[in-house]
């Protein structure tokens, strides 16, 4: 739902804010007085082109910010593509410069284009700019049908069994394809394999050769060092053998005086012997170690043939070893290419019969939903003063398994009696898409995840009582939706919940373009009578008006509790959040 829209510097709008509330919101006002400019920059927010021609004269930039309501859906959309997520409403804000350059923002972040319409897609549906009115998007017309006919659990069952076609297709392919490329693929596996095969290398095997390198390079130096350790433990007068021996003999003699000493005696005996076998390990040491220049280069070669198998693999010793693994089993089934095959191709036989059987189910119920669909639709167009025009919802089989099941699905329609329907898209003019859009979204009333509906005229070419009726289907829409509604006609207007008067004026020597919220009673009916009557308001006008505003409380019942907007704007306060 949309909860409040500023425009600044737009063509003959220099600032407008105002807020908007659950229910019907009417915005009436003379023939240019910009009731279009707010729906052409609500467009901006959805992602759509921005025109630096819009921008007002004398300006630089113009903006457009809007509050949304954060519904499930878009706190699905913003985690998705890494987006702010700000709490309860999604700020978003086009800023267009005179450049042509144009910003957006969706809760402060900078944002592309392409990602603010991934973002807002669906959210609202503009009746009138195609390229807004997610309807009239042939590519949604099936989704929209399944969703209609709750046919959730028949989805879910094909596509477990097209994922299982599709993992037997990958299979295959990884192993059809051209013979000689084939030939070539095993032919290089073979060479990659062989060169890790002919050094046969072993788990850890380079850190051991590492450790032997360094032991090897510092041969003399390892010597000079280990022999000055043993003279220093126990080869020479002072050494720390005959120190410690000597401390405990002395010690020993003191035991036999005095028990207490006993435990340091012990402790000095233990550390002789330590020393005494660190002693003799130095020397097996110095006397095993010796220069093996040969050994040394062999050791080194190792080493260097090792580390160019782990760059050209990218990896690390063992990666080359997992290496191996896989190059075997990849080659073995590439030996035994042609009985896997025949395997493979048995099964994937098994899993598109399985696909195609549970793909006919999804279709009959298609089709079967189509025909209900289709039935409310025209019944809803019978209403709205265009019983003549022709609805259909076509299921075309197309035999081949997709992974949305077997068949298209598109939309066709003609307003004139003897025209062929044609696909939605275009063939509905302006206020034939606006009524066309409410029969519709009528229809898909519990199945239509759309939060606001913005219909630009939906009564034209209509007057009279069938403009009562649109104006009570319109009501009954906005039971379920938030709906903005352009209209001229009064029967319409009167059954609003909030009402917006779009008027043109001079400011200074410049035309301006204002929004002013009417509040229920005098303001409100007044408008009405305007708008039966033209520029001069007659008592008989504002006495018509009155009882317009009366039948439509007792068609659509008691008014509902809601938040009117202010003539201050009363989002006011949330949307001065810096974007």
């Amino acid at each position: 739902m949309l909860l409040g829209l500023r425009i600044s510097n737009v063509a003959v709008i220099e600032e407008v804010e105002v807020a908007f509330g659950a229910g019907l919101t009417v915005l009436t006002g003379e023939t240019g007085a910009g009731k279009s400019i707010l729906v052409d920059a609500l467009g901006l927010l959805l992602g759509g082109r921005a025109d630096a021609d819009a921008i007002r004269a004398g300006c630089e930039e113009a903006s457009v910010e809007g509050v949304f309501e954060r519904t499930p859906v878009l706190a699905a959309r913003l985690e998705e593509l890494g987006l702010p997520d700000l709490g309860e409403e999604v700020l978003v804000r086009r800023v267009v410069g005179r450049s042509g350059r144009a910003k957006a923002y969706v809760n402060g972040a900078l944002v592309t284009v392409g990602v603010l319409g991934r973002l807002m897609r669906g959210t609202v549906d503009i009746a009138g700019q195609h390229e807004h009115v997610s309807l009239f998007d042939s590519g949604l017309h099936r989704a929209l049908l399944d969703r209609y006919g709750r046919l959730e659990e028949q989805l879910a069952v094909y596509g477990r069994d097209w994922a299982a076609v599709q993992e037997v297709v990958a299979r295959m392919e990884s192993l059809g394809g051209d013979e000689s490329r084939l030939r070539e693929r095993a032919e290089f596996l073979r060479f990659q394999l062989d060169e890790i095969v002919k050094l046969e290398p072993e788990p850890g095997e380079d850190v051991r050769l590492d450790a032997e390198r360094r032991r090897l390079a510092g041969a003399e130096k390892l010597r000079r060092q280990a022999a000055e350790a043993e003279l220093l433990v126990g080869g020479e007068e002072a050494s720390a053998v005959e120190t410690v021996g000597r401390a405990l003999g002395l010690v020993g003699e003191a035991a036999k005086c005095d028990a207490t000493l006993a435990p340091v005696e012990q402790a000095l005996g233990a550390a002789l012997a330590e020393l005494e076998e660190a002693q003799r390990r130095l020397n097996r040491y110095v006397e095993g170690l010796e220069s093996d220049p040969a050994r040394l280069a062999e050791v080194e070669d190792r080493l260097d043939a090792l580390k160019r198998l782990c760059r050209k693999h990218g990896t690390h010793l063992d990666g080359v070893l997992q290496k191996r693994e896989a190059l075997e089993a990849e080659l073995s089934t590439l030996d035994n290419r042609q009985e896997v095959l025949e395997e493979l191709s048995h099964g994937r036989r098994a899993a598109e019969e399985r696909a195609r059987r549970s793909g006919e189910v999804l279709s009959r119920a298609r089709v079967a939903c189509a025909s209900t669909f289709g039935a409310q639709v025209r019944e809803g167009l019978g209403q709205l003063a265009l019983g003549k025009a022709a609805f259909e919802v076509r299921v075309v089989p197309g035999g081949r398994l997709e992974s949305h099941g077997l068949d298209e699905v598109e939309f066709f329609f003609s307003a004139n009696p003897g025209e062929p329907p044609r696909p939605l898209g275009k063939v509905a003019s302006g206020g034939e898409a606006s009524r066309l859009l409410l029969a519709l979204k009528r229809a898909l009333a519990d199945s239509d995840d759309c939060g606001c509906y913005i219909l630009d005229e939906a009564d034209a070419g209509v007057s009279g009582a069938i403009a009562d009726v649109v104006g009570r289907m319109i009501k009954d829409v906005s039971g379920h939706r938030q709906v903005l509604c352009i209209t001229h006609l009064p029967q319409v207007a009167a059954y609003a919940d909030a009402h917006l008067l779009i008027s043109k004026g001079l400011r200074g020597e410049r035309t301006v373009s204002e929004v002013v919220p009417l509040q229920p009673g005098a303001e409100r009916t007044r408008e009405l009578a305007r708008m039966m009557s033209g520029v001069e308001v007659s008592r008989e006008a504002l006495g018509a008006a009155e009882a317009l505003v009366r039948s439509a409380h007792r068609a659509s019942g008691a008014p509902r509790a809601r938040r009117e907007p202010t003539p201050d704007g009363g989002s006011r306060g949330r949307l001065r959040r810096t974007a």
